[in-house]
C-alpha cells in the first residue's frame, strides 16, 4: 500500500475501459451471465467435496475487443478503472454480470491468472458451470489460458511445492510434488540453492534476464539461505532483486529465506530476535545502497494458536472455508482464531518508508500492508504481524511470513496454506500509483 501525502484518486484494478465497451444496460433486456470462479485445480470434482476454493476480487468482464495477451515475462501493470461490464467476484466467489445479448470475449482474471473465452450471450440467465469459471494452471495463450510464470528456489523446510502441486502446477505423488524439475511445461522453474551454474539460485539473481522471466519467484524457508550469506550482501545483485520488483516482479518470501527480502528492502519490515534483522539504506532510483546492519532472518521454530486475520477482504473469504485443519477432522474455519505452524521468526514492527514523489512533488510512503497477526508463546510481545506484503519503488510487491506450509503430508489445504493462497494471488494484481 502507499500513501501520498497529498490528495489521490483511487481506481479499481482491471483493463482500461473499452471503446466497444457496452454499457448502459437496461435489466428488462439484458442477459444476465452469472458464476463462481474457482482456484487453479480447486473447483468441484478437483478438491474434496465442499472443501472447494473460490477465488475473491477475480475481475470479470465481456468484451467484443478480446484484450491483449498477457506478457511471458515480468512486466508492469498499474490499476486503472475497470470496463462498466466488469465486476469484481465476492467472497464466496460469486458473479453476475448484465449486458446486451451478443457474442463477447468472456475475461476471468486473477493477476496473471486469466481464461478468454467466447461466449453468445442470449435474453435471459446463464449459469457458467465450473469448467468454465476455474483459473487454469497452464500457460497457452493460444487457447486463451494464462498463469504467471514462476521460478522457484528449492527450500529444505517450505514445501510450497506441494502446494503449487496441488493447484495443478507439475504433477503430485499423493500430496507430494513429484515432479522437482517442472518438466510438465513452461509454468514452474526449479533453481537449486547450492552450485553457480543455470538453474542455481546464484545464476538467477546476478542475471537480470534471468529474472526478467518470470512474473513472480518463490524464495520459500531454506537453511541452505545460508550458503547464500556472501551473495546476499553483494549490492550488485540486491540491486538485481530491485530492479526486479521495480518493474512489476512479485517475490514470496518465508522465514529463514527472509534475509533476500530484509537485504534488498531493510526498512519496510523489522525481523524479530537479535542479530536477525538488517539496516541500511537504498535510492529507489539508481537501486544502490548500502548495508550498516546485516541480518539473517533465522529465527526459532515455534507453533501458535491465536492467528488472526485483520484484513476485511481475507477475514471475509477465510471464514467461507471448509477444509482441514492441523490435526483436526475438516471444519468451517474461524478467521479470528486458528491455529499455523512451522513459525521461524517474528515480526515485531512495520515501517512505512519514503520511496519517490508524485508529480506534485510531493513524498509518497509505501506502507505494508498487515493480513494475519499471532502470539509467539515465547517472546511475551503479543500479537504481531505473521503475514505482510510491502511495495517498494515501482510496480512490484513482496510477500514476508515468518510461516511456512505445514510440514506434514497432508490432504487439501489448511487455514495457513489457504491465506499464503489467497495471498499469492493477491501480490500478482496491479499496482495502485506505482512510482516508476
Amino acid at each position: 500500500m502507499k500513501t501520498l501525502v497529498a490528495c489521490a484518486v483511487l481506481v479499481a484494478c482491471g483493463p482500461p475501459a473499452r471503446p466497444d465497451d457496452p454499457g448502459g444496460v437496461d435489466a428488462a433486456t439484458s442477459a444476465v451471465v452469472s458464476g463462481v470462479v474457482y482456484a487453479p485445480n480447486q473447483g468441484p470434482g478437483q478438491a474434496a467435496p465442499g472443501q472447494e476454493i473460490p477465488i475473491s476480487g477475480a475481475l470479470v468482464y465481456v468484451t467484443t475487443t478480446p484484450p491483449e495477451p498477457i506478457p511471458d515475462h515480468v512486466y508492469c501493470e498499474a490499476c486503472v478503472a475497470p470496463p462498466s461490464t466488469g465486476t469484481l467476484t465476492a467472497p464466496d466467489g460469486s458473479f453476475t454480470l448484465s449486458v446486451p445479448p451478443g457474442s463477447y470475449t468472456l475475461v476471468i482474471q486473477k493477476g496473471q491468472y486469466r481464461i478468454d473465452q467466447p461466449v453468445t450471450l442470449s435474453l435471459g440467465a446463464l449459469a457458467l458451470p465450473a469448467s468454465q469459471t476455474t483459473l487454469p494452471s497452464q500457460w497457452k495463450p493460444e487457447a486463451g489460458l494464462f498463469m504467471p510464470k514462476i521460478a522457484m528456489a528449492q527450500g529444505t523446510n517450505d514445501q510450497i511445492e506441494d502446494i503449487l502441486g496441488k493447484l495443478g502446477v507439475g504433477t503430485l505423488a499423493g500430496n507430494t510434488f513429484a515432479n522437482p524439475q517442472g518438466e510438465n511445461g513452461p509454468e514452474l522453474a526449479i533453481y537449486q540453492y547450492f552450485g553457480t551454474g543455470p538453474k542455481t539460485v546464484t545464476y538467477l539473481l546476478k542475471n537480470m534476464a534471468e529474472l526478467r522471466k518470470y512474473h513472480i519467484i518463490f524464495f520459500p524457508c531454506s537453511t541452505e539461505m545460508f550458503d547464500l550469506d556472501a551473495l546476499l550482501k553483494n549490492q550488485t545483485v540486491l540491486a538485481n532483486v530491485r530492479r526486479y520488483v521495480n518493474e512489476g516482479g512479485k517475490l514470496y518470501v518465508t522465514d529463514w529465506s527472509g534475509e533476500l527480502a530484509d537485504r534488498a528492502f531493510p526498512k519496510q519490515i523489522q525481523l524479530g530476535g537479535a542479530g536477525h534483522d538488517s539496516d541500511g539504506t537504498y535510492n529507489p532510483t539508481t537501486f544502490t545502497g548500502t548495508l550498516t546492519k546485516v541480518g539473517d532472518a533465522d529465527g526459532d521454530y515455534y507453533d501458535l494458536y491465536d492467528g488472526k486475520v485483520v484484513d476485511p477482504d481475507l477475514h471475509a473469504w477465510l471464514g467461507l472455508q471448509f477444509g482441514p485443519i492441523q490435526d483436526d477432522a475438516p471444519r468451517l474455519y474461524d478467521p479470528d482464531q486458528f491455529k499455523v505452524t512451522d513459525l521461524f521468526n517474528f515480526i515485531p514492527k512495520t515501517n512505512a518508508v519514503a520511496i519517490g514523489t508524485d508529480m506534485d512533488g510531493m513524498p509518497v510512503y509505501d506502507t505494508p500492508r498487515v493480513w494475519v497477526t499471532g502470539t509467539d508463546p515465547d517472546n511475551g510481545m503479543g500479537a504481531l504481524p505473521i503475514a505482510v506484503t510491502y511495495q517498494p519503488t515501482g510496480c512490484g510487491k513482496v510477500l514476508y511470513t515468518p510461516f511456512q506450509t505445514a510440514n506434514d503430508e497432508h490432504a487439501g489445504l489448511y487455514p495457513q496454506e489457504r491465506v499464503l493462497l489467497y495471498l499469492i494471488m493477491e501480490i500478482q494484481t496491479c499496482s495502485d500509483s506505482p512510482i516508476l
